[in-house]
């Protein structure tokens, strides 16, 4: 008897192991100060003109921080200023909005990379001491299959994680 139960018990715990398995992992990864959670296989990697990268088999993130002491004055830009700011240095037309209820402002573009389409949404943030660009993005062809994540990924950014606590 107790073999007979063994068996489909055994068959249980390696169909739920596959099944669980199926799940992409959600790690939160900090840096110089941002923290951001992601859905999937995303590794840190080291690119130099970023202060941070991640990637995954089918989304990149990147992340500039331009802090306020760069620009006397850079301090008192508003959050729309810096995002204007942004479009015309890289030379892209775009609609910016305002994601409602969160505190950053996102526009979105096309660029052909190394003969790839690339889509790319783009976030602008002011943190304390600096603001950011961090930008998503995936092959043209998936952009609707990743749009929801993207917002996901940029609802969860949070800037001052490595400050010390008296100091938040």
């Amino acid at each position: 008897m107790k073999k007979r139960l063994l068996i489909p018990v055994i068959c249980l715990v390696a169909a739920l192991s596959l099944f669980c398995g199926c799940f992409e992992k959600t790690v939160t990864f900090e840096k110089a100060g941002m923290s951001i959670t992601l859905k999937g296989n995303f590794v840190e990697k080291e690119l130099a003109s970023q202060t941070a990268y991640y990637e995954s088999a089918d989304a990149i993130v990147t992340a500039i921080k331009e802090e306020f002491t760069l620009v006397a004055g850079f301090s008192d830009y508003t959050l729309s200023d810096y995002t204007d700011l942004v479009l015309r240095n890289n030379k892209l037309t775009a609609e910016v909005t305002s994601r409602e209820n969160k505190s950053y402002m996102y526009f979105t573009y096309e660029k052909t990379v190394s003969g790839k389409n690339f889509y790319y949404f783009a976030t602008t943030h002011k943190a304390d001491d600096a603001f950011w660009l961090i930008q998503f993005a995936c092959v043209v062809d998936d952009k609707d299959s990743k749009t929801a994540d993207f917002f996901e990924w940029a609802d969860s950014i949070k800037f001052g994680i490595d400050k010390p606590a008296e100091q938040q």
